[in-house]
């Protein structure tokens, strides 16, 4: 017979709102910091077991992936419960609240430990200490509109990791790129007006404009200079890698709106091996010369940017929507062109010198 739940918890007089797009796990260690616990005391206080780690959980993984925690329906009615919170605005504001495959009618708690589904990075510093009073590190599902924070200007990168090490910068300053903060704002006009289809121009623009970034020649000036902006002139090669989408990102914007205004451009006759008409515009969209080069662009491109051309095709889920250049791409800076300096050593013979 299986096992079912014992009387549902009291609701606590502690209240705790979760955050837009915050991860479950944050939500819960939030939660208990907040009632004196960790989060295996606030879970087994409520009638959850201990959840299950998952295998993956124990690998090394990539950039944005964190550990989640998953609830069937049962956990999630329990926390409910105790939180005061109905599970419909929980499951509003956690985007992964409900992401538990339930077996039909489950009668007992579960809870899964493993790799999120999706990519979360860490909120911006400063609207956490306004919003919740502390500032313990909250990461958050945030889909491309939100990795800026217009009132901060910062870029959330996310988790990146060098020779094995996490790398304890997680945030990228924009106060001395105001192209980026104009980009993102030209980025909401372009989603609002073509929705979906916008997504699919900026896939494109970010995979070509990721591979020119990391086959840009020598006389390519602007990317190296914003990053050195970004890092404030402090190991521009490491900031090159680590902010790579912010460095690209105003020349991704206007790669996108280029293709979702020009749709029939796009179709036109290419001659492999040839400069196209389309790669003489978009390098000059961008200012950038090297642009006309063909190997720098798939073949048959014209026909690979497709798109619909209705705004509205088709509804927008609520699921953040994230561009994925890393996947299957390196978990490493050092394979995307970075070496870290080799420690510095004296000359034999130059002591006392």
């Amino acid at each position: 017979m299986p096992r079912r739940h014992h009387q549902a918890p009291r609701a606590s007089i502690l209240r705790l709102a979760p955050i837009q797009w915050e991860t479950t796990v944050s939500y819960l260690q939030r939660l208990a910091r907040r009632h004196h616990m960790d989060t295996a005391e606030l879970l087994r206080g409520i009638g959850i077991p201990g959840p299950l780690l998952h295998p993956e959980c124990t690998k090394p993984h990539g950039p944005y992936r964190s550990i989640e925690l998953y609830l069937n329906a049962p956990s999630r009615q329990l926390i409910a419960d105790f939180a005061g919170i109905p599970d419909e605005h929980l499951a509003h504001a956690l985007p992964a609240w409900n992401r538990y495959r339930d077996k039909p009618d489950p009668q007992s708690a579960r809870a899964r430990l493993r790799l999120s589904s999706a990519y979360a990075v860490t909120g911006c510093p400063r609207c956490t200490l306004a919003r919740t009073g502390q500032t313990h590190p909250i990461p958050q599902y945030l889909p491309d509109t939100h990795l800026i924070c217009q009132r901060h200007h910062l870029w959330m990168l996310g988790r990146h990791t060098l020779t094995g090490t996490r790398l304890p910068v997680e945030h990228a300053d924009l106060t001395r790129t105001p192209e980026i903060l104009a980009a993102h704002r030209i980025h909401i006009r372009l989603l609002r007006r073509w929705g979906p289809a916008a997504d699919h121009a900026l896939t494109q623009a970010m995979n070509l404009t990721e591979a020119w970034r990391r086959n840009a020649p020598a006389d390519e000036r602007i990317w190296p200079a914003r990053a050195r902006r970004i890092g404030n002139n402090k190991r521009p090669r490491l900031w090159y890698a680590l902010a790579r989408e912010a460095i690209t990102y105003p020349e991704t914007i206007a790669l996108a709106q280029f293709f979702t205004h020009h749709p029939r451009t796009l179709h036109a006759l290419e001659r492999p091996g040839r400069t196209h008409p389309l790669h003489t515009a978009i390098a000059t969209l961008l200012g950038r010369p090297w642009l006309e080069n063909p190997a720098l662009y798939p073949d048959h491109f014209g026909n690979r940017i497709t798109y619909t051309a209705d705004r509205h095709p088709y509804p927008r889920s609520r699921w953040p929507y994230r561009h994925n250049p890393y996947n299957p791409g390196p978990t490493e800076l050092t394979k995307l062109g970075y070496q870290p300096p080799h420690p510095r050593t004296k000359p034999h013979g130059s002591r006392g010198r």
